[in-house]
């Protein structure tokens, strides 16, 4: 489920909210107490006396016991993945404590922090379901409601900071801010407290939640989300398959100009070659005929004289 509002910022160098909360490390069999279960002030994540795999059985006297159910496939903590505990079947839910799965909650039941999937849907969730709920239904303020508030309505908004610190220790917050209207339709205004239109692509806005996209972009307009495929128009397929087909006929033609020019430089060599060897054999005919002929002279003078 993602956030309708994502706001990150500096946090104060005065804050001194503790960071590194942990879980406890009590085991199976070990004392405990529900009065101790807690919210991470930070992360916001479900904490108690005993470790990842176990659950507080009571307040008072009370125990560690294996967990009996699960929300993940693949839960923290847990190193025999053939021994989990149970996924809770539809009409259940896992509570955070992983005690056993529960009949999902009605309108008003007290839900666990941001634990949407604690909350029964509505008759009709087909036309309320969307990314920022659970099938129509929300936990807001720990209340399971419906978002189903339309235009004008009365709405309430839900704003939990998780606090992180960066590579230089330095603290940074992000608020993540939901209501009860439905999307992607309607947002809450936080002036007004009602249900308005959300903001189309190009407009003007201050938080994700304005926007139809869900994603308002640093320049303070609507804008498409990051993972939005990109359209291809008609004429910018024409036009870069003509691109290819120029491209690939202007190869070609070059490649045949480059090949006729080197078979006519080759030819040319042969050519000279040829008449270079041609000379070469008519002058060695030449000076073998004047040899002969020299030969001829001597021998008639010999003969003769």
């Amino acid at each position: 489920m993602f956030p309708a509002c994502f706001i990150p910022s500096v946090l104060a160098a005065t804050l001194t909210l503790p960071l590194l909360v942990r879980s406890g490390d009590a085991t199976v069999g070990s004392p405990c107490s529900t009065d101790n279960d807690r919210l991470d002030p930070a992360s916001h994540k479900f904490l108690s006396d005993c470790d990842e795999t176990t659950f507080c059985a009571g307040a008072v006297n009370g125990t560690c016991q294996p967990r009996k159910c699960r929300r993940d496939e693949f839960p923290f903590g847990f190193v025999d993945y053939t021994a989990l505990p149970q996924l809770c079947q539809n009409g259940t839910y896992c509570p955070d404590e992983g005690s056993g799965c529960k009949p999902l909650l009605g309108v008003g039941g007290a839900c666990q922090m941001d634990r949407d999937d604690q909350c029964a849907p509505p008759a009709n969730w087909q036309d309320l379901a969307s990314s920022q709920n659970f099938n129509g239904s929300l936990c807001l303020k720990s209340i399971c409601m419906y978002a189903n508030m339309t235009l004008g309505q009365p709405c309430i908004l839900d704003g939990v900071t998780y606090i992180d610190v960066g590579p230089n220790g330095e603290q940074f917050s992000n608020t993540v801010t939901r209501h009860n209207c439905q999307t992607p339709q309607f947002f809450c205004d936080s002036g007004l407290s009602v249900c308005v239109p959300t903001k189309v692509l190009g407009s003007s806005c201050s938080s994700d939640q304005e926007c139809q996209s869900l994603t308002c972009a640093s320049n303070g307009m609507c804008s498409e989300p990051p993972e939005t495929p990109a359209h291809v128009q008609a004429w910018q397929v024409v036009l870069t398959g003509l691109s290819v087909v120029t491209a690939m006929g202007a190869t070609v033609v070059m490649l045949t100009l480059v090949h006729k020019r080197l078979r006519l430089q080759r030819y040319r060599e042969i050519r000279e070659y040829y008449e270079e060897q041609m000379s070469l054999r008519r002058s060695l005919a030449a000076l073998h005929a004047a040899a002969a002929d020299r030969c001829a002279d001597v021998d008639a003078k010999q003969r003769y004289g």
